[in-house]
């Protein structure tokens, strides 16, 4: 038989591990538990992004050159170090080009006196588009460079950019009428001169990153808008 009085200290030994052993593992069940709630928050359809780490970074956006409506050369160099959002446009498009512009001037009102904030929006048709013309239409949307950019180039060098740069159609219409075709999209740069953006829910259960932000409302969808300024801020109070 054993002596109780010599088996004690092993039980209060015992005692002393179990309960150490318990103060960990709830602290550790506690912490799972917070970080999850904090993901779930972050991933909110509703949030306000507070670091750029919730916008994922894409490609480097290849070199270009430029010449804006008032006939200053913008290039890569020239936009280093800015936050700016792009779009591809031509002043005489009769279909999606005056309300993604005038979606666009939404951003613009709200991002003009920030700092190192601009937008970049590129003509494809750099033969009509010259720079008296693109002077006007800048005029017309009260528009003013250095922070909106309205822009030509060669032509083939800019749907090159288009389409391998920023990963947006443009091309050719069969419509003369038309002239030419474009997606309605547009693109967020950061200062490094990498196409961020963010992930949004595609159903209840699903999220996915999205790498344009919709410039025109779509089969009653909204343009992101405000999605794009909350982005722009973040990158640009980083």
């Amino acid at each position: 038989m054993s002596d109780k009085k010599s088996d004690t200290p092993y039980y209060i030994g015992l005692g002393i591990i179990i309960v150490i052993f318990g103060y960990f593992a709830v602290n550790n069940v506690l912490h799972y538990i917070n970080k999850n709630k904090v993901v779930d928050s972050n991933r909110s359809e509703d949030r306000v992004p507070v670091a750029d780490k919730f916008l994922k970074k894409f490609n480097k956006v290849p070199a270009f050159s430029f010449v804006n409506q008032q006939g200053d050369t913008i290039t890569n160099e020239t936009m280093k170090g800015k936050v700016y959002i792009v779009d591809f446009f031509f002043t005489t498009c009769p279909t999606i080009c005056t309300p993604m512009t005038r979606n666009l001037s939404q951003a613009y009102d709200r991002l003009k006196d920030q700092k190192d904030f601009a937008i970049l929006s590129i003509s494809i048709d750099p033969e009509f588009d010259t720079q008296e013309v693109l002077s006007e239409y800048a005029s017309r949307y009260q528009a003013s460079a250095p922070v909106w950019n309205f822009v030509r180039g060669d032509k083939e060098k800019t749907f090159e950019l288009a389409q391998k740069g920023f990963n947006a159609y443009v091309g050719v219409s069969e419509n003369e009428a038309v002239k030419f075709e474009h997606s309605g999209n547009f693109a967020l740069v950061d200062r490094d001169g990498y196409i961020r953006s963010r992930k949004v829910k595609i159903d209840e259960n699903n999220e996915n990153w999205i790498y344009h932000y919709s410039g025109v409302n779509d089969n009653g969808i909204p343009a992101q808008i405000k999605e794009i300024v909350e982005d722009a801020e973040t990158l640009l109070n980083k």
